[in-house]
This record gives C-alpha cells, structure tokens and sequence, in this order.
C-alpha cells in the first residue's frame, strides 16, 4: 500500500514484526529517517522523524503484545470503540461447509515469561519463518533471556534453534539480507558477548564470528549480498565484504543513520558508501570513499564545506544537506550527482524544520514546518532537479507515533499515479482532501449516501464530508487506518467519520472502489483489514482490544462478508502475516490466549473460500475517473478487475491495466511554476515576492535561457499537445544587464577568523551578465584581488590575514551597463594555544 517507515537500517526489504507484552518505549532500532535539519542540537541527531510512506516493503514494527488492550495503550484509535450492534450483512456463517478454513495452533512453550517477540519471514517462494523472543529486562535495559524458533512449513510446526549456537547466548537481533533472503546475520547481546551469527541456509545452521565492537546497527547493499555496513556504539563505520566473517573500519566519529551505500546508475563504484562524519575541532562534513579504501588521501568532499549535523540524505536521484547560517535555513540539493544548488523555496517561506517526504516520482516531495506552524507542515513539490518548491497544500496536520515520531496525514494512494489523500487543518477544524494530479487540484471526499441500513445520510458538500484517519501502521501487520494495494488499483479501505470534521469517535471503516469517486461503509466499528490474492479478496479482524475468534471475507469489494471461525479459543490477535504465503494462500495469526499465555501462531490456509481459478470472463473493465473525467494525470486508464463476487483466484500472471492513452493537453495537467500563484480568476500570475524578469546569473549576453509563461507541467504527466505550447516555457536569447544583488560571504558562514589561516570568501550576484563583469574584492589590509568574470569565483576567493584586528571587505562587480558594491566587517583574532599532541 501507500504507507510505511523509511527506509531503517534493516534495509528496505527485511520483514519484521515486534510484539511487546510490557508497557515499552524503547526505540530499539532508530528509523533512518529522512530529516533535514532538525536535531540540530541533540548531538546526535535525536530528532523525531516526520514519517510518510514510500511505496516499499514493509519494515520494522513495534507494537504492545499481551497488554495491548490496556486502556490507552493505543492511543487515538481506541477511542472510537463503541458498543454497536452485531452487523447484519452475513452471507453465511463460517462460509458454509463447502469452503471451511483450515488452521493449525502452534504455542511457543517456554516463552510465556518473554515479553518481547520478533517474527521474520525469509523472502517469496520460502517456507520458513523465523521468530525470535526475548525476555528484557526494563532495570537494565537489555535482554536477559532469547529463543529462536524456526519453522520450514509456513508456520505449521516450529523448532527451537538454541542449541545451534550455544544455549547461555543472548541473542539480541535478526537481519535478513535482502538481496538472498537464505542469508541471515543474527547478532548477540553486547552485555554477554560481541559476536554475530551467519547463516547461508535461512538458518538451519550458523557460524559464529567474535567481533571487536558493538553492532548498533546494519545496512546491506541493495544488490552485492555479501556487502554490508556496521555501525558501532562508539560512532564508529565499518564495512564487510564477506558477509560479516571479517570487518575493516571505515570512518570515526559517523552520525547515527546517516550513512548510505551506492545508488546503481549514479556512484561509478558499486562499493562507494556516503557519509556525515564529525571533524576533530567538532564540525560536520558529507564524506564520500569506497567501502574498504577510505584512508584520507581516498576520501572525497562532494560538497565543500561543512554542513548542518543529521541533515544529509542520499535517496533516489537527490542527496540532500543543510548549511549552518544565522537566521533562516539553507537547503542544498544535488541531482543525479551533479554539483549542490540552494533549494529555492518561496521568499516569504522561513522554515524552522524540512523533511524529505518522498523521491520516488522524479520529483521531490518536501514537508516544511514555517516559523509560526506547531503540529502541520506546509507540503511543497519540486521540479524534476529537486530545486525550486512550489506550495501543493498548506497545514496538513500532523500524528505523533508510539515511538514519538511525527507521522504526516499524507497518504500515496498504490497502484494510481499522482492520487494523495491529506488531512489539513483549517481554522480548529480538520478536513480530509483527496487529488487526483500531485496535487495542484483538492476536494473534499463525497460521503456515502446510506448507512449500513440503508438509512439515507444528510450530507452536503462542503458543510459536510467524509474524513479519513490517514495513519501509517507502526506495525506492518496490523493494517493502519488507510489500505490500498497497486494489485487491486481504485479500491481504498479506511478508518473515518462522517460530519464537518475529522473525529476519533463515531468511527467506521468505509470503501471506495473507484477510486475515491464514490465510498460505502462497512463496518460500523474499526477493523483491521488486509487484501487477500493480490486484492481479489477482503478479510477483516476486529482490533486487538478484545479477544476474537473470527475473520469475515469478501470477495465484492466489501458489500457482503462471510464469516469464518480461525480458532476454537478466543485469540488477543497481536499481529496477521499475510504477505508472506500469497502464492500459498496461507496467512498467520499470532497472538495470545490470556495476557499470561505463550505466544500462540496460527497458520491458517484459506485455499479452500476460492471455488476455482479465474478465467477470462472472471475479469471486467474498469475506466479510472475523477469525478467524470477520464483524463487523470494526462491519460485514459483502463484497468482489469476481478467481477465482484467470482469467488475465483487471481493467477500469480494477473496484470492490473489493461490500456493507457495520452489526452490532450489542457489548463488543469499544468501548475503554477515557481513564483508564481494561481488567482481567483484561475490563472497563474508572479507572487508579490517574485520578479518574472529577473534572469538567472548564470545568463550570459550570447547564450540562452527558459523564459517561464507562469506554468510547468505536472511531473510524470503524460499529457500531449493541446495547450502544451502555450504553457511551456520559450527558450529566448539572454540580456545584457547591469549587476544586481551582489552578496559577500564567507565559506563557512562566520565573520571571524584566527590569524594566519586561510578565510574563503563567496561572491555572487542575482542579475547581471557573469561571464562578462569585473569582480573586484578589497581585504582591507592592503591586498585586493580583481577577476575578469565570476566564473573564475566559483571555488571561493581564498586569502589569509597576518595581523589581528577588524577589517572591512568590500566587493564590487562592474560591467558596461552599471555596477554594485557591497562590504562586510572580518574580525581576525590571535591564534588559539596551539595544543601539542603526544603519540
């Protein structure tokens, strides 16, 4: 679906599900999020993570295990439990004799005192599942006891995997590559021992490998299965090459989560790991050097400079860094690994916070927290470069996580290009708004027009709408209040309420199956719900607040629902695997009996609730729409869909579209380029901050520039001819003009400077013709330097003081038509003692 975490250190494809059973806020393993800028006084980049969701595999999960229906365990999404009466919409009960499920108990014996469980399932196409339980101990803050369990029938039986490794080990986590799923690296508690684990085989055996430090945290490589990065408690990198046998270090003093391997297509080596590494006098610098040669005559600074602590991201085609300067922040982009240009955001724009939501579009979606905001974010999309942001909406609220991340109400519908959903808030209230093209068109969603009784609903637009709760997971196999699956696009299941506003009570969970036209209710209380053969199918749980017994299907977009019985025992569901055997049909249940109990899996094999396989007059033709309109993002979509009803089974060859045709091009595939901002009369016209005709220095007299008409297109629009001329901006030759906007600065951002060492100094200009004016700089003492044009500035202009005092640097540029000038004051002071080291 649309949501889940960033990418943590697990590397984007490891399964994993936590149980706890005590109350626990330990953040075991930190999301490598994508923060820019804040934490910028923890150190150590503690800043809580802005999460949204990338359409990836599910990540790491934390979530309460046996108590997980204490009262105010689950925040929020408790409160809207009320007493409602049983649902009258049931086919048949247990599914009628013909399609019984059929399921298996396996109890984990022994680890009922184990309040801390881990389930892993190795990749597609495997039988086995791993599972690994600890008991931790809150005094000391670690792990006390562990067990893994291994299962190599979908989760049929399960054995114990102690006496493979020593039973007196404590293990404390589990990777799985994610390039060979057969290949695992356990690690052991460093309070016992340092070691790690590896198995070849999905751990039917292990070898054991003692290490020199302590493993904080993995990252594997996205393709070389034997490559991987090791953090270590001491802020220390290092890099294996053979599967964590043998470990050489990379760099000292690294930010936490702050290092990447290599991007296929943009690094040359395969082997380069990005990084934000601590000098000695205390500053940070973006560090770039092969995994096993990175002594300092092989490391390279791909931006000069030092930067802003936790704020680099490597991600996609854009690596992403902020400056340190007084006043309002500095964002830098570089795209596809050319040189970093100043992210331009709007200039009334002053924000104290910038996450990265997404890049995974060729362009990039940014979340800025203005000066006066506190709980939304404004959200800004960028031009394919990732340089200059323009406002897709303003306020979009805000959820705090249960590990006190910060989650954006933005969700990335699957399976339909540029469709979002977003909660924003206006005046107190807020409101749920959905687009259909990135989000230069919102509107409120159109609520149902009956209740679950068929009652008719009193609900006009815009007084009244349908609001969805738009919450990620923290757990991927609890469902999250917002489902969609790119196998089953236009089909959208969701926790929400009905009324002017978005609420935590009188909810209900609704569906659209077209694609957020149109919705139903379904059920009148929240539910867990998960899409079954590639969305062919629905099945529900109710929330884990009170024991169930029970699963409901639907094989109609959710208008009728057969019940199924999947235990004989009530079971307090903690967690559903139902990716894991898509192929098999096979999902697990895991849970608890009592709040004492062992941990209780539960295979079930729904095989049986499918009559047969589908066929072609299973399927029929779906037109993607909005609101009447077939043109969506530039192109008439037509999709294939199982007929509600057919109880058939989607093949694993199953293609979801079907044909897509370009429109032609009209006013609503173009917004608003930047600086510039749509008016009531719907046309884009310059803000009141922008000048249109102020032309990029790099303009020189003789060469060409994109002149804009107000508009560009929206990204990955596929729209053709009609308008497109009009709105394109015109290639036109460059004027010549006067200089304008000289600004003088220094490289690092300071005005003061020790004696004797070299100060760099930055000089550019916002008009003007740069190849062809003078640049003149005055240090004050004496010496001045001049430049026949500013091309030959670009590296800076380096100059060193020999005595102390203040000294007034003045710069001047100067061609035919006109010339600035600007000054700035230099304090040069003593050297510091100089501090002998002894080695």
């Amino acid at each position: 679906g649309g949501q889940n975490r960033l990418p943590t250190e697990n590397g984007p494809e490891s399964v994993q599900v936590e149980f706890r059973a005590e109350d626990d806020t330990l953040d075991e393993v930190a999301p490598q999020d994508a923060t820019l800028g804040s934490g910028r006084d923890q150190g150590s980049g503690a800043a809580s993570a802005l999460l949204r969701a990338k359409r990836s595999g599910p990540e790491l999960a934390e979530f309460g295990g046996a108590d997980v229906g204490a009262p105010g365990e689950r925040g929020p999404a408790l409160d809207g439990h009320r007493a409602g009466r049983p649902d009258l919409r049931w086919s048949r009960e247990d599914g009628g004799a013909s399609n019984p499920l059929s399921s298996s108990t396996f109890a984990l014996t022994g680890d009922s005192a184990h309040n801390h469980a881990v389930v892993y399932w190795s990749g597609r196409n495997s039988s086995v599942i791993l599972i690994l339980t600890k008991l931790f101990d809150f005094h000391m803050g670690s792990a006390t006891e562990s067990t893994l369990w291994r299962s190599t029938d979908y989760g049929t039986t399960y054995e114990k995997m102690n006496d493979k490794f020593g039973l007196k080990t404590v293990l404390s986590y589990l990777y799985i590559c994610p390039s060979n799923k057969r290949k695992i690296m356990l690690l052991t508690d460093p309070e016992f021992e340092s070691s790690i684990l590896i198995s070849t085989d999905e751990g039917a055996s292990f070898q054991k490998y003692r290490l020199s430090f302590f493993v904080l945290s993995l990252l594997f490589h996205h393709t070389e299965e034997d490559w991987a990065l090791a953090y270590s408690h001491d802020q220390k990198l290092y890099s294996s090459l053979d599967f964590g046998r043998k470990w050489q270090l990379i760099h000292e003093q690294v930010t936490p989560n702050r290092f990447y391997w290599s991007v296929a297509g943009l690094d040359k080596e395969p082997d380069l790991v990005h990084m934000e590494a601590h000098t000695p006098d205390g500053n940070v610098q973006y560090i770039t050097c092969r995994a096993q040669m990175c002594t300092e005559a092989n490391r390279n600074y791909p931006f000069p400079g030092f930067i802003d602590i936790s704020s680099l991201i490597v991600q996609d085609d854009y690596i992403f860094i902020q400056v340190p300067t007084s006043g309002r922040a500095t964002y830098y982009v570089s795209y596809r690994r050319d040189s970093f240009i100043e992210i331009k955001l709007p200039k009334y724009s002053l924000p104290k916070d910038l996450h990265i939501v997404s890049t995974d579009e060729k362009q990039v979606f940014a979340a800025v927290q203005e000066w006066n905001q506190n709980d939304t974010y404004n959200l800004y999309l960028s031009d394919t470069r990732g340089i200059f942001f323009t406002l897709a909406m303003e306020n979009v609220k805000t959820t705090r996580g249960i590990g006190g991340n910060q989650m954006l109400d933005l969700y990335e519908v699957a399976g339909i290009k540029g469709m979002l959903v977003a909660n924003k808030r206006q005046d107190s209230q807020v409101k749920t708004y959905i687009t259909y093209n990135k989000g230069r068109d919102w509107r409120l969603l159109q609520a149902p027009p009956t209740d679950l009784d068929g009652n008719e609903i009193h609900c006009i637009l815009p007084f009244c709408s349908l609001h969805l709760q738009l919450q990620m997971s923290e757990n991927p196999y609890i469902s999250g209040t917002i489902s969609t699956k790119s196998s089953s696009p236009g089909i959208i299941v969701a926790t929400g309420n009905i009324g002017a506003e978005l609420s935590y009570n009188n909810v209900g969970m609704f569906v659209s199956s077209d694609a957020g036209n149109t919705w139903r209710q379904i059920f009148e209380e929240e539910h867990n719900i998960w899409f079954l053969d590639r969305g062919g199918a629905l099945v529900a749980v109710k929330m884990p607040s009170v024991p169930t017994r029970h699963l409901w299907v639907s094989f109609d977009e959710g208008r009728q629902w057969s019940q199924h019985t999947f235990s004989s025992v009530p079971l307090f569901v903690d967690g559903v695997l139902v990716e894991a055997g898509a192929d098999n049909q096979i999902m697990t249940f895991f849970g608890h009996f009592s709040h004492r109990s062992e941990w209780q899996l539960i295979k079930i094999d729904y095989r049986a609730i499918f009559s047969k396989k589908c066929t072609e007059e299973d399927y029929q033709t779906w037109h993607l729409h909005n609101q009447g309109e077939p043109c969506v993002m530039g192109q008439k979509q037509i999709y294939m869909k199982r007929r509600p009803g057919n109880h058939c089974m989607l093949g694993v060859d199953y293609s979801t579209v079907l044909s897509a045709e370009s429109c032609i091009c009209r006013a609503h595939d173009f917004e608003c380029d930047y600086g510039y901002e749509r008016r009531s009369d719907g046309n884009c016209r310059p803000s009141f901050w922008f000048n249109p005709f102020t032309v990029s220095r790099s303009c020189s007299q003789g060469q060409n520039f994109f002149n804009s008409t107000g508009y560009r297109k929206v990204v990955l629009n596929n729209c053709t001819k009609g308008v497109k001329e009009i709105y394109t901006a015109r290639k036109q030759q460059c004027p010549n003009r006067p200089p304008r906007g000289l600004i003088l600065t220094t490289k690092d951002g300071k005005l003061t400077a020790n004696r004797g060492s070299n100060v760099t100094f930055l000089v550019h200009f916002d008009e003007g013709n740069s190849m062809q004016t003078n640049i003149q700089l005055d240090f004050g003492d004496g010496t001045a330097v001049s430049y026949s044009n500013l091309s030959w500035t670009e590296e800076g202009i380096k100059h060193g003081y020999k005595s102390a005092g203040i000294f007034r640097v003045t710069a001047l540029a100067e061609n035919t038509l006109g010339y600035d000038t600007t000054t700035l004051f230099l304090h040069v002071t003593c050297n510091k003692n100089l501090q002998i080291r002894l080695h």
